[in-house]
């Protein structure tokens, strides 16, 4: 089976654990023949909520390690160099600044944290009224960052659920509860040339469980006329890499998905799938 994953991690991510190399020989292991790396660059510290100017520090670190990383990338892969550029609709000019930069092919859009807050995941989730009031705000902010142009697809969708339900709070970011923001949310990504992606990495966490975003808010942007589509495994290490990636494209198939979109310098290409 031919798989792409265009949300991988290495070590030029403080969360990486392993190389570019590392990370491209076990993902072609697992049946990928094209890839993305997708490095972190959040515009604010992912610990604090706090403003990160130097969050593109990483540039030279991930053009140093690409370059060297492509002589031994086999000759049937293809490998390319991206960014997930976290809570661009934080500061929207330095966001357009960073993902205008030569070397990339893509960028992904995320938001791991509200604005002044910390990452989901280093939140403590006390209640369920809490948790529901946070991911009120991070609607509003994924709505925010629809309408920014410094990404070409936006990660994760439902982000904040995966950390929320394993600290025991009941959640859903699906188009019952959401369904006019999510149905406004793809539209603006439609009609801007934006994507999303399908995010496997739940396939091996659960109770993360399932894709990100769920199966309805896939079959939603489609039903939209949503063409542009990603699959990433978000993989930060090698024991990860490729995983949960054919059961993304199995849930793309059975909900009438022919291609995925692939990206060289910011412009997307269709794969059939």
């Amino acid at each position: 089976m031919f798989l792409t994953d265009y949300h991988i991690h290495s070590t030029c991510s403080d969360d990486g654990h392993n190389t570019m190399l590392e990370m491209v020989m076990a993902s072609y292991e697992k049946g990928v023949r094209q890839l993305c790396f997708t490095d972190h660059c959040d515009i604010d510290h992912f610990r604090t909520g706090e403003p990160n100017p130097n969050c593109f520090l990483i540039r030279r670190q991930m053009l140093d390690m690409y370059k060297n990383t492509l002589p031994a990338v086999p000759k049937d892969m293809k490998v390319l160099l991206g960014l997930e550029l976290g809570e661009g609709n934080h500061d929207a000019a330095e966001a357009k600044k960073i993902a205008d930069s030569e070397e990339l092919d893509f960028v992904l859009g995320s938001i791991h944290n509200l604005k002044g807050k910390p990452d989901f995941y280093e939140t403590k989730y006390s209640s369920d009224e809490r948790s529901q009031a946070l991911i009120d705000n991070y609607m509003e902010e994924l709505l925010e960052l629809s309408r920014i142009d410094c990404f070409d697809v936006m990660a994760h969708i439902g982000y904040p659920s995966r950390y929320i339900r394993k600290g025991g709070e009941r959640v859903e970011i699906s188009t019952r509860t959401y369904g006019d923001t999510l149905t406004a949310l793809l539209k603006n990504l439609i009609e801007r040339g934006k994507g999303i992606e399908i995010n496997c990495s739940g396939f091996r966490t659960p109770p993360g469980g399932g894709s990100l975003p769920s199966v309805d808010i896939l079959r939603l942007y489609k039903e939209l006329g949503g063409e542009i589509i990603t699959v990433g495994s978000d993989a930060h290490r090698v024991t990860n890499a490729g995983v949960g990636l054919a059961e993304g494209f199995d849930i793309l198939r059975d909900l009438g998905y022919k291609y995925v979109a692939v990206f060289v310098k910011r412009k997307p290409s269709f794969l059939k799938i």
